[in-house]
């Protein structure tokens, strides 16, 4: 009996061996693939690549809003977005947390809020592009929130059960060169597709009095923490709310309530706050491609407006 215990803890161990050593290929390969959109800022956030002047930060509103490019041009200094789609404050401040441990701090943060960032929903939107990543504590410190649980963290090749194909083209990516070029300029991307109300006329139907936005006390934590750590580092933190339609502004019934929330904290800690949701641009739908998020064109508006704002700041 002794015996094949042995033998077993000895097969066992070899079997685990070969297993991590396995995901760590795939891992590795994974990182340099387009199976997901965000794989190459990931991979060049922990390959310390960026190291930008001016970090922009936020959910879509900050990927598809905020050209680096023009701010490069306008004040000369290197600039990069790390706007995720369909992640709210808790993920981007990990995301800010992840790019600090690699890259050199920032001199500027554009941080962007609305009504709804400070929620801390379960994260399911393409969720796998942290799939390589969970060594850097996105399951210890979002397992709760998320699809994704213990078993992708401690049982090895688990987490690839998720997506089909995964494992295949981890493998075929460890020995390719790098091949994740998502046709964004440093994390950004914009739409060009005319005005569409479609989302907006379903979310009016299935909210016929509103609807009502809620700030989550982990989110609020998360974004008192970030704004001590950019006091604490020296990083000018610029708070900006981007253009919104008019006729979505209205939908959120308490959105001047949560809005004054960022504007009691610049008060309290001395930042920048930028709010443009009286802007005439609201009013305007040629300005974007739906409800939330402007379209090229109200982009290279918006971006001109904003920079012109931030002249006395940035230097």
């Amino acid at each position: 009996m002794k015996k094949f215990l042995i033998k077993l803890s000895v097969f066992t161990c070899i079997c685990l061996a070969i297993a991590y050593a396995l995901q760590w290929m795939i891992d590795t390969g994974l990182k340099k693939t387009n199976v997901s959109t965000e794989y190459k800022e990931w991979y060049e956030i922990t390959k310390s690549k960026i190291n930008a002047d001016i970090i922009i930060m936020g959910s879509s509103k900050a990927k598809r809003q905020i050209s680096p490019k023009e701010f490069e041009q306008a004040f000369k200094l290197s600039t990069y977005n790390l706007g995720m789609d369909g992640q709210n404050f808790p993920m981007q401040k990990w995301r800010f947390d992840v790019y600090l441990k690699y890259n050199k701090k920032p001199k500027y943060v554009i941080q962007i809020v609305s009504p709804q960032e400070l929620i801390n929903d379960l994260i399911y939107y393409n969720y796998t592009q942290f799939i390589p990543y969970l060594n850097e504590g996105y399951i210890k410190r979002f397992g709760r929130h998320s699809l994704l649980n213990y078993r992708d963290f401690y049982i090895p090749l688990y987490k690839y059960c998720h997506e089909t194909g995964m494992m295949e083209a981890g493998l075929t990516g460890f020995f390719k060169k790098p091949v994740n070029d998502n046709n964004k300029y440093k994390g950004f991307l914009s739409v060009s597709t005319r005005w569409n109300d479609s989302v907006l006329t379903l979310i009016k139907k299935q909210n016929p009095h509103g609807k009502k936005a809620h700030i989550d006390p982990h989110a609020y934590s998360d974004f008192i923490d970030l704004i001590r750590t950019c006091k604490k580092e020296k990083i000018d933190l610029i708070l900006v709310c981007c253009p919104t339609p008019a006729s979505f502004q209205d939908v959120i019934v308490n959105r001047d309530t949560i809005m004054k929330t960022y504007q009691d904290l610049s008060n309290k800690f001395g930042l920048k706050y930028l709010n443009y949701l009286k802007d005439p641009i609201c009013n305007d739908t040629a300005m974007f491609y739906n409800f939330n998020h402007l379209n090229t064109h109200g982009v290279a508006v918006f971006n001109k407006q904003l920079i012109s704002d931030l002249k006395g700041e940035i230097r």
